[in-house]
């Protein structure tokens, strides 16, 4: 059975027994970076959430990468500029989509065990939504946004 690398990624080729990303040869990005290196296609990625979000245009909806799968800033930031919000887990995660130009209010905190200080953290930013995962972060949510005169 032939594998097609095209199947897979529409800018990943072969060409005379050699692997391209983006007309990049892989070999020469191997010996540039070493091994392993992990590679994106900016366009594939583009290309596959602005068709993903095509087929939900009726429903505009506000679409959410969760940033665990892959917290890389720049891939966060070509996402962020295609309208796509981000599903965090942490305040360390906050930071980055910050960081990387994502819009407080795409941005959705979930998780168990989130701290206080996490939290605290989210509020101050004025971040769209933190999913409560048990009434003890519940009622945890509600006392310190009073403290900090945040709606809930």
């Amino acid at each position: 059975m032939k594998i097609y690398a095209k199947n897979y990624c529409e800018h990943l080729d072969y060409k005379k027994n050699d692997l391209f990303l983006e007309n990049i040869k892989c070999t020469k990005l191997a010996k540039n970076y070493g091994t392993p290196t992990y590679c994106y296609s900016v366009n594939e990625i583009r290309n596959r959430f602005l068709l993903f979000k095509d087929k939900l245009k009726e429903l505009n909806p506000l679409i959410l990468f969760a940033m665990k799968s892959n917290y890389n800033p720049n891939i966060i930031s070509i996402l962020s500029n295609l309208g796509c919000g981000v599903d965090v887990v942490s305040k360390g995660e906050i930071e980055i989509a910050l960081s990387a130009g994502v819009c407080p209010k795409k941005i959705v905190f979930s998780g168990v065990g989130k701290t206080d200080e996490e939290i605290t953290f989210a509020l101050k930013k004025n971040i769209l939504q933190l999913n409560v995962e048990s009434i003890e972060e519940l009622v945890e949510i509600e006392k310190l946004s009073k403290k900090y005169k945040k709606k809930n």
